[in-house]
This record gives structure tokens, C-alpha cells and sequence, in this order.
């Protein structure tokens, strides 16, 4: 394989990936790791962090994979469609990233063997089968961001002395699933015109955009309020810098979706996408609080500032030309500070 072949190899695989989505959900499973109170030894940390990541991964390889038809008349540009990237590879590195995550998860015990069977079979249906269903499917891909906080609280063990994390944990999990079914219906909303054309019956495309903007503010109500129960279950020492964060996260997440209210009416696609880029960054911090809880503020910092830049610089560099192909690349996103012109009116 020349340089060049590879090079462009190595892009589609990077495309694929979506970096700019890769460090969320490893923080939910340390978070509850983190919030679990168990023994908070580096290799439990590492494979709380780890585990949900591989399962991420595998999850976009398979999920790009079953969309391959769809995305063919939509989105030629992503790497399967272009062909950069072979279905067959995609599905075999799919099945290599839940291999990993099927090491580790037997290697946690029991407990975390069955969260990872749980995550993986989540991820093949929704792609497979719920994705195409409307307001099933985003409970189904929401529901992989509460199992991915449950696998890092199996991992690490619920301490004997912490009586409040198995009450925090839940309302955490409330949150993150509400949450991610939130953002993932966001996602739905940029993507109206191409589930139309090939037969998805999303929730904007049968039920219309008034309504699944609608949904999405009220799963961000129901992520909101459990995330303030989870602060306000857990102990006094935490509890104060987790609920700045969280009032932080709120106020972000109205600048991200008060723009959805305004256009209803007729969603254009630059509109919802701008709104999904300033959730994936919102998301990273309310992950970050949440293993604040456990871990202190400290880390959350150490954790929340390279991993936003993170999100942000990758966003910047990846996410127009991945959602809508090279013919818009300059699409300025939310995390741009200027506006097109056509969407400034």
C-alpha cells in the first residue's frame, strides 16, 4: 500500500471514529466507578474508562456499516459510501472493538460481563432495528449511556460505607439516559431530509419537527432534574461544586437548543447541527461532574478542560465536512463565533 492509499486509509478509520463524540462516554463509566465508592485502584479507573470506549467505537464501525444504503444516497461522502473504507472492514473492526470490550468486561466479574452483553446487544439493535422507529430508537441508544455508568459502578464495586451511591447512581442514570436519547433525537433532526428518502421513521420525519423538538426539551427537563437529585443525594463535600457544574451545563444547554424552539417551524440542517456540536461539548462536562462526585473537583477539572478542548478543536476540524461533505467544509458550526450569512436572518 502506497503512503498516499494509506494515509487516506488511516483518515476514513479517524472519520469513523467521530473523535469529537470519543470522550464522553469513557467519563460516564469512571463516573461511576468514580460514584460507586469502591476501591479506586488505577487499573479499575482505566478499564471503567476503557470498556465503554471500545464499546463506542464498535458501535460507530457497526453503526456506519448498517446505515451503508442509507448513507449512500445521503451522505456519499462518509467512508464507507466513498468507498475509503470497506463495509467488510468496517464490520470486522466493529466486532474487533466489542472483542476488546468482552476482554475487559470478563475480566471485571460477573457483573460487568453482563452490563457489556446488555451495552453490545443495545448497540446492534438500535443500529440494526430501532434507529428506523422513532421515538424507540432514541430510548434504545440512550439507554447505552446509562449502562456505560452502570458498567463503571460494577467495576469498581459499591462501598460498604456509601450508603447514598446506589440512590446517586440511579438519578445519574436517569440523567444520562434522558440525556443521550436528548441529544441522539437532536441528531435526528439534522438528519430529516435523508431518513425521509430511505423509508426511517424517525420521530421528526412521523411525527413532525414541532413535536420532536417538543420531546427534546422535555428529555432535557427529566436529564436536568435527575442530575440535580444526583447532587443533591450525594454527600455535602461534592455537593456544591457538582451543582455550579450542572447550573453550567443548563445554561449551555439553553444556548443550544433555544435555537431549535425559534425554527420549528422549518428546521434547516445548519441549525440542528449547531445545536448536536454545542451538546457533545455540554455532554463531556456533565460527565466530568459526575465523576467529580466521587473523584473530587480536582480531577474533574484535569479531566473536563483537555477533554472539551478536546471536543471542541476536533469539532472544528472534522464535524461539517463528516455531517455534510466537502461542498460545505467551511460550514461554520456553534463553536464557530461566525455566522453564515444565509442563517443570519
Amino acid at each position: 500500500m502506497s503512503t498516499a492509499a494509506a494515509v487516506r486509509a488511516l483518515r476514513a478509520h479517524v472519520e469513523t471514529w467521530r473523535p469529537y463524540t470519543l470522550w464522553y462516554v469513557g467519563l460516564v463509566g469512571l463516573a461511576g466507578a468514580a460514584v460507586a465508592g469502591g476501591p479506586h485502584h488505577p487499573w479499575v479507573l482505566l478499564s471503567a474508562w476503557a470498556a465503554p470506549t471500545a464499546g463506542w467505537l464498535g458501535g460507530h464501525y457497526l453503526g456506519d456499516y448498517f446505515d451503508r444504503h442509507l448513507d449512500a444516497g445521503s451522505k456519499p461522502h462518509r467512508p464507507i459510501p466513498s468507498s475509503r473504507l470497506g463495509a467488510g472492514t468496517a464490520l470486522w473492526c466493529g466486532c474487533a472493538w466489542f472483542a476488546l470490550l468482552g476482554v475487559l468486561a470478563v475480566l471485571g466479574g460477573w457483573g460487568t460481563t453482563l452490563a457489556a452483553l446488555l451495552a453490545g446487544c443495545g448497540i446492534v439493535a438500535y443500529s440494526r432495528w430501532f434507529k428506523a422507529r422513532g421515538i424507540a430508537g432514541n430510548l434504545v441508544r440512550g439507554a447505552l449511556g446509562a449502562v456505560a455508568l452502570v458498567y463503571g459502578a460494577l467495576a469498581a464495586g459499591l462501598a460498604p460505607d456509601r450508603a447514598s451511591a446506589a440512590p446517586v447512581l440511579l438519578a445519574l442514570a436517569v440523567a444520562f439516559w434522558s440525556h443521550d436519547a436528548m441529544s441522539n433525537l437532536v441528531g435526528a433532526l439534522r438528519d430529516i431530509d435523508g431518513d425521509r428518502a430511505g423509508g426511517y421513521r424517525t420521530l421528526p420525519v412521523g411525527r413532525g419537527v414541532p413535536f420532536a423538538v417538543r420531546t427534546v426539551l422535555a428529555l432535557y427537563a427529566v436529564a436536568i432534574a435527575a442530575a440535580v437529585a444526583a447532587g443533591l443525594l450525594a454527600g455535602r463535600g461534592a455537593r456544591t461544586a457538582y451543582l455550579v457544574t450542572v447550573l453550567v451545563v443548563l445554561l449551555t444547554g439553553v444556548v443550544a437548543l433555544a435555537p431549535l424552539v425559534r425554527r420549528r417551524g422549518g428546521m434547516p440542517v445548519v441549525v440542528a447541527l449547531r445545536a448536536h456540536s454545542v451538546l457533545v461539548v455540554e455532554r463531556v462536562a456533565l460527565a466530568s461532574a459526575a465523576v467529580g462526585l466521587g473523584l473530587g473537583f480536582a480531577v474533574q477539572l484535569a479531566l473536563a478542560l483537555p477533554m472539551v478542548v478536546l471536543t471542541w478543536v476536533a469539532q472544528r476540524a472534522m464535524r461539517a465536512r463528516h455531517e455534510l461533505g466537502p461542498p460545505v467544509a467551511g460550514l461554520t458550526l456553534a463553536t464557530h463565533s461566525r455566522v453564515p450569512v444565509e442563517d443570519a436572518r
